[in-house]
């Protein structure tokens, strides 16, 4: 008695319950590219409110085209802009260059690389300095504004050229070169790049990834708000943003030079209605990150670069990509993207939302059941009885049920109003006032109609085996329907369709399979301290408690009819 008293209170298989919810969801998100390396980062995902995300690669598909090639000459402006490509460059855009050159019969740079400024460091640009023979040259290419700022052969068409492409959602980066007098190979970069001579401008194209229009749509519906930063100019990053729904036409993109002249307090304001900021640092996708949290947004941030850990480490969840994320990024991170998809962001943040409910449902059902354990102790001491269930029974009955908290709700398909509802206050806990009034009522519920059959088999003068039979098989019924009931709070089980839920089903015709071999097959009742009872007795058992346990479907009835009533007033009011 003592051992089985043990079961009954001690939640021994709770924390069980918690890990194989959260780490069987970990394992479902992992084979959708989504890889979790925190198991409660998959839960903590479903609460974001703001998706902080990069344009190329995430939004767009990274898919870098040359479209357009000004002024002038194709060849002069690939073959000095191949002069600025490292042997071991691997971006999009150089590996195009590269294509580029190898279709107009170009071939690769002979001349040795004497010294190079990379890409970082609030620079947009990159130089580097080659050597031929006894001459030396310096090449530079990037963001348009930097290397017009550096050139010196200017005119408006290149300016207009410029306006014209990123206008129409193009990557553009301009081309220059300067031959080095003799000893101008050992100055500071910051000296060599004046009077560069402009070459040209190329134009990528990398339109935005199929979907992801409508999926940025959906989020919104669920109260999540996609920000867009990133490096490329104003222009190109309001045509993608406009074409993917992120902002509409009247609405502003603020660049990196912009955000430098706010302070915190300012930002803070400006993140509530600006959407979209360009030509940004890592250093201000942090800032933008902790103006939003500040604001009380819980939010998930992309990165893939090394500066980009801090912004990673500074959010709610850090999201590294997988495919061209550093080693950097991705230890800063929680969760790493092996697909660096938004697509495959938001389903992650449904999934978490998922997780959330599901967990929820089944420590619900866990502790319910434990409560109404509990009370059938209490009510022999109190009533001077024999105990409901036998010690034997009761051990049975803990594997049951849970089994059922454990992989059934694991299993559980997600709620249908899942892509519609808001965000769940992240200081909610997860067993609060309104969850500990449900636990208790479902707990009180099954006790009732457990306890009502004992005593209905006790005034028919059966033994006390037979009573506890009548009892066992109560429970065994009851709290297969308390699961079924359990899966929602909103739907009744027939909108959910109730086999829906595969692993439920195969658990309840398990329980329901041991329950008739446990009484009819000679040998096992005794076992279990069972006696037999007729069939037509069995099946009154089930349709009683289907009617006792049954009654918690119409709480859900009543409150569908409150929320409905509510919404309707807050309309009217509106």
């Amino acid at each position: 008695t003592g051992l089985s008293l043990a079961f009954a209170t001690i939640p021994e298989e709770l924390p069980i319950v918690i890990t194989m919810v959260l780490g069987l969801g970990a394992y479902t998100l992992s084979k959708n590219n989504f890889l979790v390396k925190r198991i409660k980062a998959a839960e903590i995902l479903g609460n974001a409110t703001v998706i902080v995300t990069d344009k190329t690669g995430t939004i767009t598909e990274n898919k870098m085209k040359i479209v357009s090639l000004y002024p002038g000459s194709q060849e002069e402006i690939i073959k000095r802009a191949l002069g600025t490509i490292s042997p071991y460059s691997l971006s999009p855009m150089e590996q195009e260059i590269k294509n580029k050159a190898a279709e107009l019969k170009i071939g690769e740079v002979a001349s040795e690389i004497i010294r190079q400024r990379n890409l970082g460091n609030g620079r947009k640009t990159k130089s580097i300095i080659r050597k031929t023979g006894d001459d030396y040259e310096l090449f530079a290419s990037g963001a348009p504004e930097e290397i017009l700022a550096m050139s010196q052969n200017l005119g408006e068409g290149v300016k207009n050229k410029l306006a014209e492409e990123t206008a129409r959602g193009r990557r553009v980066i301009a081309v220059a070169f300067k031959k080095l007098s003799p000893g101008e190979e050992q100055l500071d970069f910051s000296q060599l790049e004046k009077g560069l001579n402009l070459v040209g401008l190329i134009s990528f194209e990398d339109p935005p990834r199929s979907e992801v229009k409508e999926t940025i749509a959906r989020v919104a519906q669920a109260g999540v708000r996609t920000m867009m930063v990133t490096g490329d100019h104003p222009l190109t990053a309001r045509y993608i943003a406009k074409e993917v729904g992120i902002i509409r036409e009247d609405e502003r993109v603020l660049t990196g030079e912009e955000l430098d002249k706010l302070s915190d307090e300012d930002l803070r304001q400006t993140v509530k209605t600006v959407s979209v900021f360009a030509r940004t640092t890592p250093q201000h996708k942090y800032r933008i990150v902790q103006a939003l949290q500040k604001n009380g947004e819980v939010v998930a941030v992309t990165g893939d670069g090394l500066n980009d850990a801090l912004a990673l480490k500074g959010a709610d969840i850090g999201i590294a990509m997988g495919i061209r994320g550093t080693d950097v990024a991705k230890e800063a991170a929680e969760v790493v993207l092996a697909d660096d998809n938004y697509i495959t962001i938001t389903q992650g943040i449904f999934e978490g939302r998922k997780f959330f409910d599901n967990l929820q449902k089944g420590i619900k059902y866990y502790l319910s059941v434990k409560v109404a354990l509990i009370l059938i102790f209490l009510l022999p001491a109190l009533a001077g009885i024999p105990m409901p269930l036998a010690p034997i029974q009761i051990i049975v009955l803990e594997l049951f049920m849970d089994l059922a908290a454990s992989a059934g709700f694991v299993a559980e398909p997600k709620e249908k109003d899942i892509y519609t509802r808001g965000p769940r206050n992240p200081q909610e806990n997860i067993i609060n006032r309104l969850v500990v009034r449900d636990i208790l009522i479902k707990g009180a519920v099954l006790f009732a109609g457990v306890t009502a059959v004992y005593f209905y088999a006790r005034g028919r003068n059966l033994t006390v085996t037979e009573s506890q039979t009548f009892a066992f098989a109560a429970w065994i019924f009851g709290h297969i329907i308390l699961a079924f009931i359990s899966r929602s709070d909103k739907e009744s089980i027939l909108a959910q369709g109730p086999f829906t839920n595969k692993v439920m089903n195969i658990w309840a015709a398990g329980a329901i399979g041991f329950l008739v071999a446990a009484i009819y097959i000679p040998g096992l009742h005794e076992r279990f301290n069972l006696a037999y009872i007729s069939l037509g007795q069995l099946v009154s058992i089930a349709v009683a408690m289907m009617i006792i346990v049954g009654l918690l479907e119409l709480r859900k009835v009543v409150s569908s009819g409150k929320n409905k009533k509510l919404a309707t007033d807050m309309a009217g009011r509106s």
